[in-house]
């Protein structure tokens, strides 16, 4: 009796499924790209935004927004596209060498870093924050690498 409850179980479990295997399916032949259309690492460009330079008042930042569009990329750096690309995000300030000089501490929300990123560069995003004035606090690209 007890093999013929786990066979009938057996049997719902794999009706029960198929659906679901069906309904999956169509998922993976949707997001699957063919390697040739798959960009290379060489015809990106590469973003590295986790390095800053503390001494000349540059905080690493986490980007959160590419093109006006909130993503969701890593905190260390990410491949992009060629092209004119705006990007913002977070950053975590060690004022301990650029320490804070001004009388107006407001600090208001920096404005989107355009750049014309090339194939094949390295551009190393940071946040600039002169000590002072935080009117002159911006995102910037404080170095490139292009990379042949």
């Amino acid at each position: 009796m007890q093999r013929h409850f786990i066979k009938r179980l057996a049997g719902i479990l794999i009706l029960a499924a198929l659906p679901l295997l069906a309904h999956t399916a169509g998922y993976a032949q949707t997001i699957v790209l063919p390697l040739s259309s798959a960009p290379t690492a060489k015809e990106m460009a590469r973003v590295l935004t986790s390095y800053g330079r503390p001494e000349e008042c540059l905080a690493p930042v986490s980007v959160n927004r590419i093109d006006g569009e909130t993503r969701v990329v890593s905190a260390k750096g990410f491949l992009i596209e060629p092209g004119i690309h705006t990007i913002n995000g977070r950053a975590i300030l060690d004022i301990t060498n650029c320490p804070l000089i001004d009388s107006n501490p407001s600090i208001s929300r920096a404005a989107d870093l355009e750049v014309n990123f090339e194939p094949g560069g390295t551009y190393h995003v940071g946040y600039y924050h002169a000590p002072a004035n935080t009117e002159e606090w911006k995102l910037v690209v404080w170095h490139i690498e292009e990379n042949r």
